[in-house]
């Protein structure tokens, strides 16, 4: 085989137009010819005024107060909490996409609550909003970046090519009626969670999700600790379980915790004993009743269909689909490597080994030192000296 190299001067390098220097240019042009970053108040008038890409069916629309306040948030340091807003703009231009995040866990992992884009259909400037934040989400030592979004080619295309992938889809539903909810006594099938049920719910859990979803979600245990009855006003998880000859088989977790304003049902019950699935939701929509005036709303993954009929018959309308987007970001660590200096030379004072000696019915022991040779009971050291 033989192998041709070419070697070009410094004119021919630095020419410009075609060759290898102009595909160069042409696949980095796009991240050149945007700036990202943090908001300033100088972007406020045209967030406000950008159009706004629906962002996770089970949450409500936010309003422009709400995106003013997590903008003056970012912007004043020790304010901002859980909220990241990041921008983008073309260079020597006006804004044209923003995101805004929330984190949220134990390991502080950045949701998508909010997109925003000058034209809906510009992929460029989608792309560099979501990369800055994947970027600034793995400085921070989030391992996974969240978003939830109804199908739709152009941010679909966006979060591929910002390295998020697709693990679970969703149906979402909406309780149609509350009031007649309001006075439903609880199932006697059902009983509220205790401390000592959080392993049996993990392994339903376990038992119940698909792997490839369990890895991109990342649950612990911890995320069924901290079940208390809901109140108004306050931000509470409330939790209801249904046993089957000592083992949990669905779970039922009512919460305001990610959004004050709804009520979410999440559900968990074994697929072999979807019988149980009517008590557990009529139970735990009486309780999110209570919170008068409130939403109710329920994701639906695409593992657990069983759940849409008994849904529908307790009051549900179906909402929308959408898909769930995870990005798995990289988190800066440190290494050690050891060093072995083979060239220096440490000397090593002799130590005395230690050899058994014959000394009648016990064995007493005889130390020598290290490179004296021995030979039967004689130590030949140049000259013979005679031990019992």
């Amino acid at each position: 085989m033989r192998a041709h190299f070419h070697l070009l001067s410094g004119d021919q390098r630095r020419e410009s137009g075609g060759g290898r220097a102009g595909w160069q240019h042409s696949s980095s042009s796009n991240n050149n010819d945007f700036t990202t970053g943090r908001p300033a108040l100088k972007d406020l008038p045209a967030i406000c005024g950008a159009s706004r890409i629906q962002v996770d069916l089970a949450r409500p629309d936010h309003s422009t107060a709400w995106l003013i306040e997590r903008v003056m948030r970012e912007r004043v340091g020790f304010l901002r909490g859980d909220t990241r807003v990041r921008v983008a703009r073309r260079r020597g231009g006006s804004l044209d996409s923003a995101a805004v995040f929330r984190v949220v866990g134990p390991d502080l992992r950045w949701q998508l609550e909010g997109l925003l884009a000058r034209d809906p259909e510009d992929g460029a400037a989608l792309d560099a909003v979501l990369r800055r934040a994947v970027t600034d989400a793995g400085t921070e030592g989030a391992r996974r970046v969240f978003a939830r979004l109804p199908g739709d080619i152009a941010t679909d295309g966006a979060l591929r090519r910002s390295g998020f992938v697709p693990f679970a889809t969703e149906s979402v539903y909406m309780l149609a009626d509350e009031d007649r909810h309001e006075h439903i006594e609880p199932s006697p099938l059902v009983r509220r969670v205790h401390p000592a049920d959080v392993w049996g719910i993990h392994q339903l859990y376990l038992e119940v999700v698909p792997r490839q979803v369990q890895y991109a979600e990342a649950v612990t245990s911890r995320t069924w600790e901290r079940s208390r009855p809901l109140k108004p006003g306050l931000r509470r998880a409330s939790g209801w379980v249904v046993e089957d000859r000592g083992r949990i088989r669905g779970y039922a977790r009512v919460s305001t915790e990610e959004e004050p304003r709804v009520v979410r049902l999440d559900l968990l019950i074994d697929p072999t004993l979807r019988g149980l699935a009517p008590d557990l939701i009529r139970t735990a929509v009486s309780e999110a009743s209570n919170l008068h005036g409130m939403p109710c709303v329920v994701a639906v993954p695409g593992y657990s269909h069983e759940l849409h009929q008994p849904l529908q018959d307790a009051g549900f309308i179906h909402v929308g689909d959408q898909t769930a987007w995870v990005c798995y970001t990289t988190v800066p660590a440190r290494s050690y490597i050891v060093a072995v200096d083979l060239g220096s030379q440490v000397a090593v004072e002799p130590q005395r080994a230690r050899v058994p000696g014959f000394g009648g019915a016990g064995m007493t022991v005889i130390e020598y030192p290290v490179g004296v040779e021995t030979h039967g009971s004689q130590t030949m050291t140049g000259e013979r000296d005679r031990h019992p």
